[in-house]
């Protein structure tokens, strides 16, 4: 029985042994499976990863843009409908006066040069009324807003060039009086040690007279050597000396006192300009608020959207001839005639204030570099040595033609004039080399702001009529009524 039951385990194994080879090769299949689902996977998120990150660029651009358009919608509405906008504009006015108040407080510290506490006091209550204008009026947030891209018009040019002009002005006419007074107290200096040095050579003269005199007294033959031999001394020097003195020290007060009035008038002008073209501007975008609400006709040539919608829905496709040319598309790049006309004459009075101070900053250079070559030549200039030789021979005749000498002096007197001393010589103040960056960069800027002073007008007119939107309505009739009068007249319409 033992032996009978052997060939079946052996068969049963074998079974068991097929049986666990069949299991392993379906898990391995299995295992194979499930890889290539894993890496069909795979392919598909990678294939469908640049989809995605599309779509969530695009909603996110979306959920953006509904959020800016609620905010703005809230910012720019007459009044608040509940608490939530309330937040927000509150947040809004006081980002805006927080900004204000510590630009006018880096103003008043760093180009007004006030002291930091009393200008903090200043811009934090400016800062404080702004916020509560910007809360409490619709037209002050309207005001404030349009004045933001009116710094691209021709306002916010005057700002540019008046403050190019003011820095101009009070650096480089100071530095050319303080150079010229420099050059001057040099030349008084000059003089006045030229004039001493004259004096002392007189003092020499004077000096070999007097050894003249008292050689021929001295010998015994030469009698009442007085008669022979006068000398008088009329010159005080030191009243000479004083009066020098004297008329140097008025010519420098003199040089003083103009350059003292020359930079207080510099600030006092820096500061009244500044101030007044702020003013300015928020007063030409006031007004330019009050003649859009008042004048349908004011800058009343855009070609919206709604003026479109109003057109299509009277049936009219295309404008006018005359329309087409004046009317400016909201949207795109394209100016019309007289954007650019006004473009080039902006572009001829910039020119002009850059043309003023490219000569104003030439002639800074020119004196500077004249008076620095003046130095350098009168610094090499050799000093003047004069000598006063003295040679005096008596002798006497003997029986008529014997001669006998009595006595003989020679002496030499020296002294030396040097047009320009070391201690007169006074550095020059060379011209700033930073201003004429930032003059051109004022300028540069100028010149793009020209450029952009297109879109800078279409932007103001749009914020205008997000902040009016039924007088914008009112505005689009008025040109649609206009438009269709035209067509009447051509005949194009009934």
């Amino acid at each position: 029985m033992a032996r009978k039951e052997e060939p079946l385990r052996a068969v049963y194994k074998s079974i068991g042994l097929l049986s666990w080879t069949t299991k392993g090769i379906s898990t391995r299949n299995t295992a194979l499976c499930q890889r290539t689902e894993v890496i069909e996977v795979l392919m598909e998120a990678v294939s469908s990863g640049p989809h995605r990150a599309s779509g969530f660029l695009s909603s996110f651009k979306r959920r953006l843009s509904s959020t800016l358009t609620f905010q703005w919608g809230v910012y720019s509405k007459p009044s608040p409908a509940n608490t939530l906008e309330v937040f927000i504009l509150f947040c809004f006015c006081l980002i805006i006066g927080a900004a204000i108040g510590g630009l006018l407080h880096v103003w008043m510290v760093y180009s007004l040069n006030y002291q930091p506490f009393p200008s903090m006091v200043v811009s934090s209550t400016w800062g404080c009324i702004v916020v509560l204008l910007l809360l409490l009026l619709h037209p002050v947030r309207c005001v404030l807003s349009i004045s933001v891209p009116s710094l691209g018009t021709k306002q916010g040019r005057k700002i540019l060039i008046s403050t190019a002009l003011v820095i101009v002005v009070t650096s480089c006419i100071p530095n050319m009086t303080r150079n010229l007074s420099r050059s001057v107290d040099m030349i008084k200096c000059s003089s006045h040690s030229t004039a001493e040095r004259i004096l002392a050579s007189t003092s020499q003269v004077n000096n070999a007279l007097h050894d003249m005199k008292n050689f021929m007294g001295s010998i015994p033959r030469v009698v009442n050597s007085d008669r022979f031999l006068q000398i008088e001394q009329n010159v005080d020097v030191e009243e000479m000396k004083m009066g020098i003195r004297n008329a140097s020290a008025r010519l420098k007060a003199e040089f003083k006192a103009m350059q003292d009035t020359l930079e207080v008038t510099g600030h006092v002008a820096q500061k009244v300009i500044a101030s007044s073209f702020i003013m300015l501007l928020l007063g030409s975008s006031a007004s330019y608020l009050v003649r859009y609400l008042t004048d349908l006709k004011h800058d009343n040539v855009c070609q919206t959207r709604r003026l479109q919608e109003l057109l299509r829905a009277r049936g009219v496709e295309e404008l006018p001839e005359a329309y087409r040319k004046r009317l400016v598309r909201t949207r795109g790049w394209r100016m019309t005639q007289r954007e650019l006309r006004r473009c080039l004459w902006g572009g001829t009075i910039l020119g002009f204030y850059c043309l003023v101070c490219a000569l104003v900053l030439g002639l800074d250079h020119l004196i500077y570099s004249v008076l620095q070559t003046s130095l350098s030549w009168a610094q090499d200039i050799p000093e003047v040595k004069t000598t006063i030789s003295l040679r005096v021979k008596i002798t006497i005749l003997i029986i008529g033609f014997i001669r006998e000498p009595l006595g003989e002096m020679n002496k030499e007197y020296r002294y030396r004039i040097l047009l320009l001393p070391p201690d007169c010589v006074r550095p020059l103040s060379p011209p700033d080399p930073s201003l004429l960056a930032t003059t051109a960069a004022l300028f540069l800027t100028a010149l793009v702001m020209i450029l952009g002073e297109v879109f800078s007008r279409r932007i103001r007119r749009k914020i205008c009529s997000s902040f009016y939107r039924d007088r914008e309505e009112e505005r689009a009739l008025y040109l649609r009524n206009k438009i269709l009068l035209k067509l009447e007249d051509e005949g194009n319409i009934s």
